[in-house]
Parts: C-alpha cells; sequence; structure tokens
C-alpha cells in the first residue's frame, strides 16, 4: 500500500495564497500545493459570528516531511489560529514515488 498526506489550511486572499504555496514548494517538503477558491467560511470566532472569503489548501507530503510542513505553517501561516489538519491518503505507487522524489 503507497500512501501520501494531505494536509489542509486556509488564507484569506489569493497573493497570501501564492505566497504560501511558492514558499512551501520552494522549501521542497511537499511535492504539490493545490489551491481551490475562493470559498466562504462561516464560523464562530470569540464569540460572533464570522463570515470570510478563503482559499483552500491541499498540500501534497510524505510521511517523512508531514511534520515539518505542519511546524513550518505554525510559523508562516498569517492566521493567529489556522486549521492544520491532515489525512493520510492511499495511492497508486508511481504517484507516491513522485511525491517522495519531489520532498527532502
Amino acid at each position: 500500500m503507497h500512501k501520501i498526506y494531505l494536509i489542509h489550511t486556509s488564507v484569506s486572499c489569493e497573493s497570501e495564497a501564492k505566497k504560501l504555496a511558492d514558499d512551501l514548494i520552494g522549501q521542497a517538503i511537499c511535492a504539490c500545493v493545490q489551491m481551490i477558491g475562493p470559498g466562504l467560511s462561516t464560523y464562530r470566532w470569540h464569540g460572533k459570528l464570522e463570515q470570510a472569503q478563503e482559499y483552500f489548501f491541499r498540500i501534497k507530503t510524505t510521511g517523512a516531511c508531514k511534520d515539518q510542513v505542519i511546524n513550518w505553517l505554525h510559523i508562516h501561516h498569517p492566521y493567529d489560529l489556522p486549521e492544520i489538519s491532515w489525512t493520510v491518503h492511499e495511492c497508486s505507487e508511481e504517484y507516491a514515488l513522485w511525491v517522495d522524489a519531489e520532498t527532502k
């Protein structure tokens, strides 16, 4: 079984999204960053109902680099409390090998 990690987060504007994606790829700790959006998020923040436009990320990496990506996001993410969540996905051997080859 071949696996990759998908790490999820979001940011508020396209320029932040592009910078985050470029920086993550530049660090070679992930193979691909998919940006989806803009979309609308509705949430409660400090007891108040909020709505915000956001760009959503799927960051593709290996098990060996997952913690590096998470730590990097904690340091560089523009939000005070960003969503940083992840899932493990089974994938083809060829795709897993590509993700592994593109990460350090």
